[in-house]
């Protein structure tokens, strides 16, 4: 059973936002991508009676906030470009909210994850059109390896794994059932990754592909 405890507001609803929260049982924060407000906020979750805002960090300056992970003391945060058929970023903090690194990943990613290990980091890049579909990205996950510490951390830690290899496939797709819908678009610009989770072992990573519904 469950009997609740409380609730927090990060601010006037029509400026601000709780898109997603991340909790480190370390620091006891919370971690909240406040994608209205364009900010990352750190709360006080050490008495959950009593919540309280410890910092907010504009994120503006790289650009607008979707996700946002946090384990062994990295908090990582998936950026979307301020033109969002761009690639995006995953930026890095400390759970001070301190800057640490910035890495590009694939257009418009939606959801960020840690591996168990904490050696590697995940994105959903959604991908998704503009609205006259004049300009599709592809969809594709964004890997970064971290093993090696986030101070030495750069681009050439990126791999990107796209759909390309599906290209020739949509009429094949399209008879198993998933939605290959967009107008003009490859199957490769049609996925649009949204969630990923990541199996036990950290040997394989499962991503929806909502839009797909696959």
């Amino acid at each position: 059973t469950m009997s609740f405890v409380s609730s927090f507001t990060n601010g006037v609803a029509a400026t601000n936002s709780a898109e997603i929260v991340a909790h480190d049982p370390v620091s006891q924060r919370l971690f909240v991508a406040n994608s209205i407000g364009k900010k990352l906020d750190i709360i006080d979750f050490s008495n959950p009676a009593s919540m309280s805002i410890i910092s907010s960090i504009d994120i503006s300056t790289y650009g607008n906030i979707n996700s946002v992970a946090v384990k062994n003391g990295i908090v990582a945060c998936a950026i979307e470009n301020t033109i969002p058929e761009q690639d995006g970023f995953v930026v890095f903090f400390n759970t001070n909210g301190v800057f640490q690194k910035q890495v590009t990943v694939g257009a418009l990613p939606d959801m960020i994850t840690f591996n168990h290990a904490g050696t590697k980091v995940l994105t959903a890049n959604e991908g998704q059109p503009n609205v006259g579909y004049t300009i599709d990205p592809e969809g594709s996950v964004s890997i970064v390896d971290i093993s090696g510490g986030i101070a030495s951390l750069s681009q050439s830690n990126v791999t990107t794994a796209l759909f390309t290899a599906f290209n020739g496939q949509a009429a094949t797709l399209k008879a198993s059932g998933v939605r290959i819908y967009g107008p003009g678009s490859t199957v490769a610009q049609d996925m649009e990754p949204e969630y990923i989770t990541v199996s036990e072992d950290d040997l394989t990573a499962y991503v929806v592909l909502q839009e797909n519904n696959a």
